[in-house]
């Protein structure tokens, strides 16, 4: 267990020098001044922003700026925005932020998705199994950024259930739109992948052979059909998860919740280079994680892939 994981982890490596390194040249290469675009229309004296270019190393080429950001980076020392907040600081105050959108987000979506897909699995063909396949369908098919304004909209200014934006009502309130609108339309994918491994998984050849040797229907269940019907659903579910962070960019800033998100979409916006290669090395730290959990997760439900 020990080898494999260190063996992902050495491997893990030059993935993240090439997703930092791909992320901060595309930053480098967006056109305009940071630090004029952060003044406006304010004129800046040319001794302050020659100051400035060499507090954050802007005239350094490309790669010496990249390889500061990694040292950085590696030695915890993040230093400040352009406009002058402490990044450590910011972390702190936007993580928890993200955290309770993603996990309320995900228990909407778990919740709906593996109800609804067991249900649905175990009663083929019914009514709650045709209705499930036509509301996924419609749900997939809705784009999120265009469900995301419908719902601010609909909820937030017309029907007033729900905050439209910011988080002054607190936790949970003010994350609930977004939260139901994630899980809902993830929901659907999670769905329609669990009914399709449980209707497949009923089927199997090893399903029929232990309700032949007399097994009842809860051990048939919970011992054969749903351990082997979960194995897709845990790579759907890990991938989701490692890929929650990409979307909080979208619903962050849509929903103005100070989040990481919204973090990483000012900093684009405003050339950080050096931000935004955190977040990113932060994103894909989560992401190899997440993996490496999954693959641990999937020994636990499928012995036989622990020899693989």
């Amino acid at each position: 267990m020990i080898r494999f994981v260190l063996r992902r982890a050495v491997a893990a490596v030059p993935i993240g020098v090439l997703v930092t390194l791909g992320v901060f040249a595309l930053v480098f290469a967006m056109p305009g001044d940071p630090l004029r675009e952060l003044a406006g229309d304010k004129p800046i004296p040319a001794a302050v922003l020659a100051a400035k270019r060499a507090q954050y190393h802007l005239d350094d080429p490309f790669i010496v700026q990249y390889l500061l950001s990694m040292k950085d980076i590696l030695t915890g020392h993040f230093g400040t925005t352009f406009a002058g907040a402490d990044i450590a600081d910011q972390l702190r105050l936007r993580i928890p932020v993200t955290l309770k959108l993603t996990l309320l987000a995900n228990a909407v979506q778990w919740t709906l998705g593996l109800f609804f897909g067991i249900y649905a699995g175990f009663k083929r063909n019914g009514w709650v199994d045709r209705s499930l396949l036509l509301a996924t369908l419609v749900l997939l098919a809705v784009p999120g950024l265009v469900a995301y304004f419908a719902a601010q909209y609909l909820f937030g200014v017309e029907l007033k259930w729900f905050p439209v934006s910011g988080v002054l009502e607190g936790f949970p309130r003010s994350y609930l739109l977004p939260a139901l609108v994630i899980g809902v339309l993830g929901f659907a994918g999670l769905a329609r992948l669990l009914r399709t491994s449980i209707v497949e998984t009923v089927n199997a050849d090893f399903v029929k052979t232990a309700r032949a040797k007399g097994l009842g229907e809860q051990r048939v269940l919970w011992r054969h059909i749903l351990p082997n019907a979960l194995l897709p659903v845990v790579t759907f579910i890990g991938l989701d998860l490692a890929g929650m962070f990409g979307g909080a960019i979208i619903t962050e800033s849509i929903f103005n919740l100070p989040g990481l998100g919204q973090f990483m979409f000012q900093a684009i916006k405003l050339k950080e280079g050096g931000v935004v290669v955190l977040l990113s090395t932060l994103a894909f730290i989560s992401f190899i994680l997440i993996n490496l959990l999954i693959d641990l997760l999937y020994g636990v439900l499928d012995p036989r892939v622990r020899n693989v």
